[in-house]
């Protein structure tokens, strides 16, 4: 007999005086066959991941001979990649200073913001205290 989640749940058993509580065993049989289930299904995917690995193998195997038979052509890929490669960091870089300038040129013109927010204040500061010393000197006359 071949277990499965059907046929654990289905699974009977002869009715004995001293037996045992037949509530009990179909309530474990019940987990049981929810734990097989949860191994069959993780056993088919564990093999589909299995194959995935055993697929990816067999490619790599087949490129790096590929690529052994083709030692020539390897230098000069590996020659175009290193020139993609430095065209992508200097373009990055390229990238980078634009991006700098503009935060330089952010960040000069918040230093101005500051700066006249600062004379703003220290001009409604000095009015403040003018308009105090006057009311102060209107009241004591």
């Amino acid at each position: 007999m071949k277990l499965d989640h059907d046929s654990i749940l289905a699974q009977t058993f002869k009715k004995s005086l001293r037996g045992y509580d037949k509530e009990e065993v179909h309530d474990f049989l019940k987990i049981v066959a929810k734990d097989f289930k949860e191994m069959k299904r993780d056993l088919t995917r564990l093999r589909e991941e299995l194959n995935t690995k055993d697929r990816q193998v067999r490619e790599l195997d087949e490129a790096l001979t590929s690529s052994k038979n083709q030692t020539p052509n390897f230098e000069s890929f590996r020659t175009s990649l290193q020139e993609k490669a430095r065209k992508f960091v200097n373009q990055a870089r390229d990238e980078a200073d634009r991006h700098r300038q503009k935060v330089e040129a952010e960040v000069n013109h918040l230093q101005t913001d500051i700066s006249r927010l600062k004379a703003e204040r220290q001009h409604l500061i000095d009015n403040l205290k003018a308009a105090t010393k006057s009311f102060a000197s209107s009241r004591n006359k």
